[in-house]
C-alpha cells in the first residue's frame, strides 16, 4: 500500500476515534437540551455526572439555560444545560455570556482601589472632593460620605432604583439610549438620607452610581475604560465587556423573569432597567470570571496586599458580610468570598472558598432562582468524596 494512503487512512481512523471520545464526555439525559463540556487534568476526580444532573434539576424546574464552573486542586469542569433563548431554542453553552448584574461591583471596586494604589483618591476623603461640582450639592452628606462607605453600603444614601420616576422612566427607554450615571443619579437630588454616614449597612446600588461618576472625573474616562484597562486586558478576559458600552462579544444569553407578576417567564431582551450602568453593568462568561476570581482571591495579583486586606475588611449585618465590593457567605466547608447578582433576567454567584481552594461560578437566564444553594450543593458533591 502506497504510504501516504496508508497515512492518511490511520489518520482519518484516529479522527473519527477523537471526536467519538469527545462526544462521549456530552451526559446523555432525557432532557434532550442538555449539553455538557467536560474539562478535566489526568488526575482529576471531580464528579461530573453529578455535577451535570444538579445543572440539568436546576433548568428541569422550569429555568431556561444555566452554567456552572467549578475547579479545585483535583481539577475542572464546566458545563451548561438547557437553552440561552426560549424562542429560539438556542442550546445554552459553555462560552455563553451573561449580564452578572451586580457582581459587576467587585470589578468597579477592584478599579477604585487600584486607584488609591496610584494615589488618585483616598478611600477615606469625602466624596464631595472627587464627584463633579454640578452633582455633589445635590446628593445629602456628600461632604460626610468617604468612598469607602461607598464601597462596604455604609453611606446611607437613597436608593434611586426604587424611586417611581425612575420606575417610570425605564418603561420609555430602549437598549438604544443607554442610561448615563448623571441621569441615575438624578433620581435621588435632595432626598433624605437613609441614614447617618458609617451608622448602618443598607445595600443600595446608588453607592455604585456614584463610585462611578467619581471614577470617571478622576480617570478622565469612562468606567468601561477604567474596567478594560485596569483589569480585563491585563487578565485577558476577552469575553467580559460593559453591556450597552461596548461591543458584544459572543453569543449573549437572554435573561427572563417574572416581570409581569403573572408566574410566567418574560423576557427582558429588550429592557433598559439601567443596563450598563456602575451598578451592574457587566456582560462575561463563566471561564472569564473564574479568571478573574482566581486571580482577585486566590494568586492575589490584582491588588497589593495592604489593599487585599482593605476589599476584604468586612461589615456584618445579621450575619452577612460585606467587604468592599465583596459578599462573604456560608459554605458547608467555610466561609466563600465573591458576589451575587440579580437583575435583567439574571441571575449570577462568583465565589471563593480559601480552605478549600475552590472557585465556583453559576449563571442562569433566570433571575428568579435561589443561586446560593445550588453553589452549595455543588461544593457539598465534590467534596463528598
Amino acid at each position: 500500500m502506497n504510504l501516504k494512503i496508508f497515512i492518511a487512512i490511520t489518520f482519518l481512523i484516529l479522527l473519527g476515534f477523537t471526536g467519538y471520545l469527545e462526544r462521549s464526555n456530552i451526559k446523555n439525559t432525557p432532557n434532550s437540551k442538555s449539553i455538557a463540556k467536560v474539562v478535566q487534568s489526568a488526575s482529576t476526580t471531580l464528579p461530573s455526572l453529578k455535577l451535570q444532573a444538579l445543572l440539568d434539576s436546576v433548568v428541569a424546574q422550569k429555568s431556561p439555560g444555566a452554567v456552572m464552573y467549578i475547579s479545585t486542586p483535583q481539577g475542572k469542569w464546566i458545563g451548561a444545560s438547557g437553552v440561552s433563548d426560549l424562542q429560539s431554542k438556542l442550546p445554552m453553552k459553555t462560552t455563553d455570556g451573561f449580564s452578572v448584574a451586580s457582581m459587576s461591583k467587585t470589578f468597579v471596586s477592584v478599579v477604585v482601589l487600584k486607584l488609591a494604589e496610584e494615589k488618585k483618591l483616598n478611600l477615606d476623603r469625602a466624596i464631595a472632593s472627587y464627584l463633579p461640582p454640578e452633582i455633589s450639592p445635590h446628593i445629602a452628606n456628600s461632604s460626610k460620605i468617604t468612598v469607602r462607605q461607598l464601597l462596604n453600603h455604609t453611606s446611607g444614601v437613597a436608593e434611586y432604583l426604587e424611586t417611581e420616576a425612575f420606575k417610570k422612566a425605564t418603561a420609555f427607554k430602549s437598549r438604544q439610549e443607554p442610561w448615563t450615571a448623571t441621569e441615575a443619579i438624578k433620581y435621588i437630588y435632595d432626598a433624605q438620607p437613609e441614614a447617618p454616614p458609617g451608622t448602618k449597612f443598607a445595600y443600595t446600588d446608588t453607592n455604585y452610581i456614584l463610585l462611578e461618576l467619581i471614577v470617571e472625573k478622576t480617570t478622565g474616562g469612562t468606567l468601561a475604560q477604567a474596567i478594560r484597562s485596569r483589569i480585563l486586558k491585563p487578565l485577558g478576559l476577552k469575553y467580559t465587556f460593559t453591556e450597552l458600552r461596548e461591543p458584544i462579544i459572543g453569543n449573549v444569553a437572554t435573561g427572563y423573569g417574572d416581570r409581569n407578576k403573572d408566574g410566567k417567564l418574560d423576557s427582558y431582551a429588550n429592557v433598559n432597567d439601567g443596563n450598563g450602568l456602575g451598578d451592574g453593568g457587566l456582560v462575561s462568561n463563566a471561564e472569564d470570571l473564574a479568571k478573574f476570581a482566581k486571580a482577585l482571591f486566590a494568586k492575589k495579583t490584582l491588588l497589593s496586599p495592604q489593599m487585599m486586606k482593605q476589599l476584604l475588611t468586612f461589615t456584618d449585618n445579621e450575619g452577612y458580610g460585606y467587604g468592599l465590593g465583596v459578599e462573604r457567605f456560608p459554605t458547608p466547608f467555610g466561609e466563600s468570598f465573591g458576589h451575587t447578582g440579580t437583575a435583567y433576567g439574571f441571575v449570577t454567584l462568583m465565589a471563593y472558598l480559601p480552605n478549600k481552594d475552590t472557585t465556583v461560578i453559576v449563571l442562569l437566564n433566570d433571575q428568579d432562582v435561589d443561586i446560593k444553594s445550588i453553589m452549595k450543593k455543588a461544593v457539598e458533591l465534590v467534596n463528598s468524596r
